[in-house]
C-alpha cells in the first residue's frame, strides 16, 4: 500500500484523491458543478508530485473563473460524434481490417472516458495528464491510445471542428516502448509442435510451422488460401512455394517452403474438403479461425508445451508473433544474408537499423563469421636468385 499524496486534502482547490484496488492513488482536479455544466473538464494530476499538483489545481481553479467559467459550445461536436463521423469516412474505410479493429477498440476506451466532451475543449495539458495516468498502469497501451486519439483530432481539423495545427496529441514526447526481442529456441519450437500434435490439433501445428519457417504475420497465416500454395517442378528438383499479398504493407511475396514445412502443407491440402478455400480450419470446429479462437488454441498449446519446456512461459512468455522474429534469428545463424532474410519478411529490416535489430539481432554465430572473415595478408613468396 502506497502513501496518499495528501494526508489531508487542501480545501477549496477542487483536489480529489482515491486509492485504487492495486494500492496506487489517483489524484485529480474536479471542477465545480457549475463549471462542469459550462463545459470544464476534470484534469488528472500526478500523485507522485503533490506540490506540483497543488499548483496545477490552483491554476485550474483560477482559469476556470470561479463558479461560471466560459462555456465551450460543442454544437453537437463531441468526441462520440467525431468517432461516428470518422467511422463513416472513406479514410476509415481505406484502412486494413486489422487496423480498423484496433482503432475501434481504442475508440471505445476513449469514448468511455471522454465521449460527451466537446472536441474543441481539449488542449495538450489535458491529453498529457491523461497519458501520464495511463502510462503508470499500461505504458505501451497508453501510447497506442494517444496515437488513436491523435487520428481523431487530425480528422476534426479536416472537418473544421478544430483550428488547423491544433492537434493536442502532437509533440507530447511519448515514451517509446521497448522493442520486443523474444524468439523461440529449437527446443521450444519442438515442444510446441509436439504439444499441438498430442492435443489432436494438426492445423495448429501447421500454423506454428508456417509462421516460423515462412515468417509471416498471424493474420496472413490464419487467412492463407489453399490455392496460394503450389508444388513447382524446377527440372532439377521440386519446390513448394507460397504466393501471398501481405496484409500490412500490401506487397507481394513468393516464399519457398522449408523442408520441415512443405510436408505439412501438402498433408493439409490433401485433407481439405471440396468447399474449403483456406489452408487452415480449426481442428475442433471445422470452421476458419477467428482471431480470438486462434489465440485460445495457441494459449492451450503453449501451456501444454511448457510442461516439457518451461521457458515457453517463464520468465518471458513466447508469443505467436515471436515466431516471425524466430525466422530471422535462425536464418541469420545459418548464414543467410540480411537482404535475403528481408525478402522473406517483406519489410525493410535489411536496411532499417531499428527493424533489423528487432528481426535480425546481432548474435554469436553472425559475429563469429564476421570475426573469422578477417585474414592477415600473406607476404608473397619470391624465388631467390641463384
Amino acid at each position: 500500500m502506497t502513501k496518499a499524496p495528501f494526508p489531508k486534502l487542501p480545501r477549496g482547490l477542487g483536489l480529489r484523491q482515491r486509492q485504487r484496488a492495486d494500492g496506487t492513488w489517483r489524484l485529480w482536479w474536479e471542477p465545480s458543478a457549475d463549471a462542469r455544466r459550462a463545459g470544464t473538464l476534470p484534469v488528472e494530476l500526478d500523485p507522485d508530485r503533490p506540490t506540483w499538483s497543488k499548483r496545477q489545481a490552483e491554476s485550474l481553479k483560477s482559469n476556470a473563473g470561479g463558479s461560471r467559467p466560459q462555456r465551450i459550445s460543442s454544437s453537437g461536436r463531441t468526441v462520440d460524434a467525431l468517432i461516428a463521423e470518422y467511422r463513416r469516412s472513406s479514410r476509415f474505410a481505406k484502412t486494413k481490417p486489422a487496423t480498423q479493429k484496433g482503432y475501434l477498440a481504442d475508440f471505445n476506451t476513449i469514448s468511455k472516458k471522454w465521449g460527451g466532451q466537446p472536441i474543441a475543449s481539449f488542449d495538450r495539458p489535458v491529453i498529457y495528464t491523461w497519458y501520464e495516468t495511463l502510462h503508470r498502469r499500461t505504458p505501451t497501451y497508453a501510447s497506442k491510445l494517444i496515437r488513436s486519439f491523435s487520428v481523431l483530432f487530425s480528422y476534426a481539423e479536416l472537418l473544421g471542428w478544430r483550428p488547423e495545427n491544433s492537434n493536442p496529441c502532437f509533440r507530447l514526447q511519448l515514451q517509446q516502448a521497448r522493442k520486443r526481442k523474444r524468439y523461440a529456441t529449437w527446443a521450444e519450437y519442438d515442444a510446441l509442435i509436439a504439444a499441438a500434435e498430442d492435443l489432436g490439433l494438426p492445423a495448429m501445428a501447421g500454423a506454428i510451422a508456417l509462421a516460423t519457417f515462412a515468417a509471416q504475420r498471424q493474420i496472413d497465416v490464419i487467412s492463407a488460401e489453399l490455392g496460394a500454395f503450389q508444388d513447382l517442378d524446377l527440372g532439377s528438383h521440386r519446390l513448394w512455394v507460397w504466393d501471398l499479398t501481405r496484409s500490412k504493407r500490401g506487397n507481394l511475396g513468393r516464399i519457398p517452403l522449408h523442408d520441415e514445412l512443405a510436408p505439412r502443407v501438402r498433408a493439409l491440402k490433401e485433407a481439405a474438403g471440396d468447399n474449403q478455400t483456406r489452408l487452415f480450419h480449426d481442428d475442433l470446429t471445422g470452421q476458419p479461425w477467428s482471431g480470438d479462437l486462434f489465440r485460445k488454441r495457441w494459449a492451450t498449446i503453449r501451456q501444454r508445451a511448457a510442461k516439457a519446456c518451461p521457458t515457453l512461459l517463464d520468465p518471458n512468455p513466447l508469443e505467436f508473433r515471436d515466431l516471425r522474429r524466430t525466422f530471422g534469428v535462425w536464418a541469420r545463424s545459418g548464414g543467410a544474408l540480411r537482404e535475403d532474410v528481408g525478402d522473406v519478411l517483406g519489410n525493410s529490416a535489411a536496411i532499417d537499423a531499428g527493424l533489423g535489430e528487432v528481426y535480425m539481432p546481432a548474435q554469436l554465430e553472425t559475429a563469429a563469421r564476421a570475426v573469422a572473415a578477417i585474414r592477415r595478408p600473406q607476404a608473397s613468396k619470391r624465388s631467390k636468385a641463384v
